[in-house]
């Protein structure tokens, strides 16, 4: 005859990232961090889930197509369009306002 763990009624469900926000299968790329950004609240190895059905706005943290690379930036549109690196020198590269914004995703959520 077989004993029942006293532990048993103290099971847990696995904890699922999907159950705690909202990801797009269709729209929604995972991405890690290379560098600390602490201002942003994002530290090296931070895995980014990085949306790309979401309309950017003022001040969001997107992943930009930028000189065949895909930095992060913080999106500036005012007064004109730019892009502010995060690092410590905040670096802000204007943009041409006849072209359509460099944007390849937004950052929805960050993880460290």
């Amino acid at each position: 005859m077989a004993f029942q763990s006293s532990a048993q009624n103290y099971t847990e469900t696995r904890l699922n990232l999907g159950d705690l926000v909202y990801l797009s299968p269709y729209s929604t790329y995972l991405m890690r961090s290379e560098s600390d950004c602490p201002d942003a609240g994002i530290v090296k190895g931070s895995v980014l889930a990085i949306d790309r059905s979401l309309t950017p706005a003022h001040g969001q943290l997107i992943v930009a197509e930028y000189d065949g690379e895909l930095p992060l930036r913080r999106l500036l549109l005012n007064p004109v369009p730019a892009l502010q690196a995060l690092d410590a020198d905040e670096t802000v590269t204007l943009l041409d306002v006849s072209q359509t914004l460099p944007v390849w995703g937004v950052v929805a959520y960050a993880h460290h």
